[in-house]
This record gives structure tokens, sequence and C-alpha cells, in this order.
């Protein structure tokens, strides 16, 4: 069963089961499916379902509700032989023989030296290890990995604003100064200075609530000493001790635990995101070099059957070098002396494009074994996969919104934008604040029985207080709140876009997969009847008493024509393997069908020249 994350009223809630409603069912089941499996995670129901919120479960609806559920699955498979194989069947293993870079007939052949003049090293890897390599040390990627430990961290940091938080404070104050006297009859009133010392300490906790308000428990204890001449105060010194508690809590502006929460929420997706971010570019990363491995692959076989058509074409040259005192022109010697050298050129270019390939996978690699800067060059040793499948059009798209990480992101920011909107219609509230406090006091020469007075007198005040504000018009409140509604409606369009993209993407990938299957067949009948051409004219040429210049130069036009259909055939394979690997990323199920865990930092590493040194990781 697969938790899916939809909207209700503008919040997250969990919604289980509505995929295999959708998988099951036609259109009508997805209402009832979200209203009889959402329930928020706060553990209240998901509310009342508003026009807005239709709209996300009929995002789905409109894309595949022509699909039908009982149809049989579609699929490619190996084709029956043509005509032109099904006649040539007596001779298939002759004819592939004959062709280069064919299963019976591999050729090897030299690179010629490398960029230090020495000669060229090869390391032979298979598939599975040069996407496994890619993704344990691509840069991108391990940036990406943090992402998810940062964003936990901040969620953390916006969860400790409800926090306890233990305060303390500690003031001494001395008071030496003149004062005015006045004077009665002549007789002064008071002293001419005053001279006392205060020392006060204060401690306590303080308590911040998901409902907006905030508690303060305090005890204060201080001591006072008067000094000043011909004045007596009793007790002296004295010690006042009192005990606090108080409360602040907003009535409107600022009420609620959808609203203090905000952050948090806020946060865990921005958690959330940067998951499904990684995800993204894993997906990426393995297609990426998915792709440039089959590259590397067709550039290895096209290097060979340049060097193929070289070696043959320097075998008519030679014959025709042999016949120019007997029937062979200058000009027919020289024309094949031409193809030749041209053949030789494709080869350089070959070369070249087979080393230029060759570092495109080692920079997606980024092994510190085969580093880019090393000479060395990649040779593929998986060969080029024909495989049959099936699929299912509609599960395929269910399967892909189900995995996609471009989804659950924009859906994410869905979520983000509700919270906003939530925040912006409660700030459009007046403020209205209620706080309160109670102390407790107690007096006395000796700390000990000032602390005992607290509780044993009657001396309690008490205070309460309103505060009330609201800005007339209210525009900057009411403003905001229509910006994030437009933002909410901004969300539930990318949300439909990036569900449309999703279906593209399937559907493009499909029909590509299918395309590349058909022309596989395709270019293998052709180059079987490019071989039987080329094996008549060779049997024709064992036959024949002489070698005219028109023959050996069908010779050569044949040769290119094979050689040419059999680069068509392998660009074939390379093309079908592509599309399977564009298809798992349509999908999203990439990472699943490479065994690829997604792996995040959750300490801080070490790096150092060689690149990242992990101390510790999670697979989620």
């Amino acid at each position: 069963m697969v938790t899916f994350l939809c909207i209700m009223s503008g919040q997250a809630v969990n919604c289980v089961g509505w995929i295999r409603a959708l998988r099951s069912s036609g259109p009508a089941a997805v209402a009832l499916a979200l209203l009889a499996s959402c329930e928020s995670p706060l553990g209240g129901p998901g509310g009342v379902q508003t026009a807005w919120d239709e709209t996300v479960a009929a995002m789905v609806d409109r894309e595949i509700s022509s699909l039908r559920t009982d149809g049989e699955p579609s699929g490619v498979a190996k084709p029956p032989p043509s005509a032109v194989e099904t006649e040539l069947a007596e001779r298939r293993d002759e004819l592939e023989a004959i062709g280069p870079a064919t299963a019976a007939r591999r050729t090897e052949f030299s690179l010629g030296p490398d960029l230090t003049g020495a000669e060229q090293g090869i390391v032979a890897i298979d598939r599975a290890t040069v996407i496994a390599t890619a993704v344990a040390n691509n840069l991108a990627v391990e940036i990406a990995r943090m992402g998810p430990a940062i964003n936990a961290a901040d969620v953390i940091d916006a969860e400790a604003v409800f926090d306890v938080v233990l305060f303390s404070n500690l003031s001494l104050n001395k008071v030496d100064e003149p004062t005015t006297v006045p004077v009665l009859n002549g007789i002064p009133l008071g002293t001419p200075f005053q001279a006392s010392e205060t020392t006060r300490f204060d401690t306590g906790v303080r308590k911040r609530f998901q409902a907006g308000g905030e508690v303060t428990a305090t005890v204060d204890l201080q001591r006072f000493r008067n000094s000043s001449p011909g004045l007596t105060l009793s007790p002296d010194p004295a010690y006042t001790t009192t005990a606090r508690l108080g409360l602040v809590q907003p009535l409107l502006r600022g009420f609620g635990e959808a609203v203090n929460t905000a952050a948090i929420r806020v946060a865990a997706n921005a958690e959330s995101r940067s998951v499904s971010t990684l995800r993204q570019q894993l997906l990426s990363l393995a297609e990426q070099t998915d792709r440039a491995y089959w590259d590397l692959a067709l550039a290895w076989r096209e290097a060979e059957i340049r060097q193929w058509l070289v070696d043959e074409g320097e075998g008519v040259r030679d014959k025709l070098d042999s016949r120019r005192d007997f029937d062979t022109t200058l000009a027919e010697y020289a024309d094949a002396v031409a193809r030749v050298e041209t053949r030789k050129a494709d080869v350089i270019r070959a070369r070249r494009a087979l080393r230029r390939s060759s570092d495109t996978l080692k920079v997606l690699m980024n092994d510190p074994q085969l580093t880019i800067g090393s000479e060395a060059v990649v040779r593929p040793v998986t060969d080029f996969t024909e495989a049959s499948m099936q699929f299912d059009l509609r599960d395929a798209i269910l399967t892909a919104l189900e995995y996609r990480p471009e989804v659950e992101i924009a859906r994410l920011g869905i979520d983000d934008a509700g919270i906003a909107r939530t925040v912006a219609d409660n700030a459009r509230l007046p403020l209205l604040n209620l706080s309160a406090e109670i102390a407790r006091l107690g007096i006395d020469d000796d700390t000990g029985d000032a602390i005992a007075n607290v509780f044993d007198n009657d001396f309690v005040d008490y205070f309460a207080a309103l505060a009330f504000e609201y800005p007339l018009g209210n525009r900057g409140a009411e403003a905001q709140y229509k910006a994030t509604r437009l933002r909410y409606a901004q969300a539930l369009l990318g949300y439909q876009q990036a569900i449309r993209g999703v279906v593209l993407d399937v559907k493009s990938a499909l029909r590509d997969v299918v395309a590349d299957h058909r022309l596989i067949a395709a270019t293998r009948s052709s180059r079987v009847a490019q071989a039987e051409n080329l094996r008549a004219l060779l049997v024709e040429e064992e036959t024949l008493a002489g070698l005219t210049p028109e023959f050996l130069n069908l010779k050569f036009q044949r040769q290119e024509g094979l050689a040419a259909a059999r680069l068509a055939e392998l660009a074939a394979l390379a093309s079908f393997d592509q599309s399977l690997a564009a298809l798992d990323h349509a999908l999203g199920t990439g990472l699943e069908r490479h065994n690829i865990d997604l792996e995040i930092v959750e300490d801080v590493p070490e790096i150092d020249g060689g690149g990242i040194r992990r101390p510790d990781a999670a697979d989620r």
C-alpha cells in the first residue's frame, strides 16, 4: 500500500489507498477514495473539501479517465523473422561471420598512442559498476545528500521555539546621591542625601505553547539595605521574595496551532523536498550515466566497423595495384587509394569520438581510481539487450505519479502555499492579547523567613490587561492574504503541470521503447540483406577468371553498405537500451531497478583533496 500526500483545505493529510482505487476503478472513485481514506496528521478530520481541493483529485482523473481499466497489456516482443531472414536462415551463421562487429566476429584493434605517447590503456567495466560508481562519487549528488540533514536541523530549530527556557538575572544597584530637604518652620524634614544598596536576583522558566500563548513562572529575591543618615526603616536590611505566574495569550491574531506551528511544517516540507530533490538528481544521474555507457559502447563498435572497412578496403586496393600493368588505370587505382584514405580518416574520427565518450563517462563516474586526468579509456563489457517487455499505459502513468519526485515536490508546494494562506488569513484579524499575572510576596529581615512569608501571608498581587489593535482599512493584511491565495492557485496549477509533464514523459518514453525495438528488427533485416549482397559478390569473386575495376568498385560499395547497415543495427540496439533508461526515469523507478539506496549524509563529512568521506550515513 502506497501512502500519498493530498491537500485538504490547504493542509497536508495522509491519504492511503486512493492510488489503489485509481488502479482498479474509474474516475468516479477518486473523490470517494479521498474522502474515505484521508485524515489529518494532527488527529482531526480532514475538513470540508473545497472547490480547490476537488481540483487536486480531478487532475489525475483528467489525464487517465480515457484509459481502459480492463484492456490487455501492450508490450514489445521479438518479432518473427522477416521474409529476407527466412529466406537466408540456412546461411545465417555464414552471414554473421561476414559482417563487422557481430557476435561471431569481433575485431581487436589498436587505438594508437595516448596523449603521453604510450600505448593506449584500456579499462573494461560493466554497466552496473559504472552506474554504482557514478552514484557513489558524483559531486552534485554529494552536495544534494547534505540537503536533507541541513533541513532536518532546520526542523529541530523551528520546533525549539516551544522548548522550555530557563532564565536568571542578577543585578546590583547602589545609590549615594544628594537630595533636597524640605524645611518646615526651620526644621529640616529628611536627610541631605540618600544612600542605599539593592541586590536583586530572579530566576524562572518560560514556555511557549502551540496555541500561541506564553507562560512565565519566576521567583524574585531582593535585598535592600538603607544607609541614609537619620532615616530608619524596618526591617533593615529587608529581604523581599516574590513568586510570579504570568500569561500572555493572543485571542485573535496569532491564536491557534495552525498558525504557530506553520514554521515547523514548512521546515518539514523543506526536508521532504530535499529528499525528493536528491531522488530527482539520482534518477537523472542514473539515466545520464546509462546513456553515456551505451554511447561509449556504440562508439567502440563504430570504431571497430571503421577499422574493418579499412582492412577490407586495403585488400581491394592491393588487388587493383597488382593489376595496374594489366587492366587497371591510374585513375581507377587512385580512386581506390582515395577510398581507403577516406576510411582511415573515418577511423581517426571514430577514435576521437570514442575517447570523448570515455571522458564523458569518467566525468560522470568521478572514480578516484579512474580520474578524468588519466589517459585510460573505458571499454564497456555489457552487451546490448533486446529484451521483451509488457506494459499497461494506465498502470505506468499511476506508477510514475507514485514514484516521480517532481509530483511530490509540486505537492509540497501546494502544502507550503496552504500554510502561508492560513497564516495570512489569521493575520487579517485584529490584535487582541490577554496579559495576566498573579504574584505572592513575602518580606522579612532574613532570606528564609522572607521565602516562608510568601506562603504564610496573604500578600497577593493581581494583574490583567487586554491589548487591542486594528489598522483602519487593514490593507496590508488583506493584500498579503490575496497574494497567498494567488500563490496557492499557482501551486495547484504547478501540480497539474507536473502531472501532465509526467504523463507526457511516460508516453514519450514508451513510444521510444516500442519504436526502437521495431527499429532493431528492421535494421537487422537490412544488415542481413546487405551481408547476403556481399556474400554473393565474394562467391562470384572466387569463380571469376579476372577481376575488373568495375567489379572491385562494386565490392567497395557493398562493403560500405554492409558497414552502414551494421552500424544502423547497433545504433538501434543502443537507442533501445537508452530508451529503457529513459523509461525508468519517466516512471521514477530507476533507483529501484539499479538497487540504489537513498544515502543521506547525517554528520558533517570530512572533505579533502581526494573528495568527500562520510563518517556516517543513513538509508532512507
